[in-house]
């Protein structure tokens, strides 16, 4: 059976920057056996597969003709390469949607493709801190104290919306695998990071070999906005609070991998 990555963020873990790689260079990647599909495209310049979930979730921003799970599976048919991948941060607000989860993985599977999720998180206190630096951009003003309260007493906040930013990784974790039936991979962005950057860190986690990591490469959407002595101090009670999730979570996929 064929392999369909989905990889599925979360926000602010270099997902843009993948997706921009992937548009980029989805014709050498197709020499390593490796299919970047056009379908669920919002923009041609973007192989971000936004509009795939944003169908699933009813969201407004979804255009029928950008091409949904339809287009995405009448495309796949039409190739013979052993593995594809498909990215949008947007995917993990399908843990929330447990119906629409659960129909993407069912499609996927009718289909004879092994769907593989893909879902790098990062250390919740820091991701806290980069969620929040964003807000102004996304034109979401409230107090960082408000944030943190919300924070620290649901594992979550949910801005203006239906989208829901989830910290508390259990919760995530446990949403996701009741609905969704394929493998779900918990990666570190920190130990990406570390190890070189998300984007050989990305080609190593869809089993490529390291050459497919040396094209260009592009950051984009990196985080803006000052740190402040506060934020820097609700960052240790996050990560206090919700850390050993983070840490557990990581640690099981890394183990679960180098055993396979």
């Amino acid at each position: 059976m064929r392999t369909l990555f989905i990889h599925a963020g979360t926000h602010k873990t270099g997902t843009t920057s993948v997706q921009w790689y992937l548009n980029r260079h989805g014709r050498k990647l197709m020499r390593h056996g490796t299919y970047v599909p056009k379908a669920g495209c919002p923009s041609a310049r973007s192989s971000g597969h936004h509009n795939i979930p944003w169908l699933l979730m009813g969201d407004p921003r979804a255009k029928v003709e950008h091409g949904g799970i339809d287009a995405l599976l009448a495309e796949l048919a039409e190739v013979d390469s052993p593995q594809a991948v498909v990215s949008s941060e947007e995917f993990q607000f399908l843990a929330d949607r447990p119906l629409a989860l659960a129909e993407l993985d069912h499609r996927i599977h009718e289909a004879g493709w092994r769907p593989v999720y893909l879902m790098y998180l990062r250390a919740p206190g820091a991701y806290a801190n980069s969620l929040y630096r964003e807000f102004p951009l996304q034109n979401i003003h409230v107090p960082f104290a408000d944030f943190l309260a919300g924070v620290l007493a649901d594992g979550a906040y949910q801005p203006p919306g239906e989208v829901i930013l989830r910290l508390d990784y259990d919760v995530l974790v446990e949403k996701w695998r009741a609905a969704a039936k394929g493998e779900l991979r918990l990666l570190s962005y920190e130990a990406a990071s570390a190890a070189g950057g998300i984007i050989p860190a990305f080609m190593g986690a869809l089993g490529l070999p390291e050459r497919t990591a040396q094209f260009r490469q592009r950051r984009i959407n990196t985080s803006s906005g000052v740190t402040t002595d506060e934020m820097r101090g609700g960052a240790k009670l996050i990560d206090a609070k919700f850390r050993p999730a983070f840490e557990r979570h990581v640690a099981e996929t890394a183990a679960t991998r180098n055993a396979a």
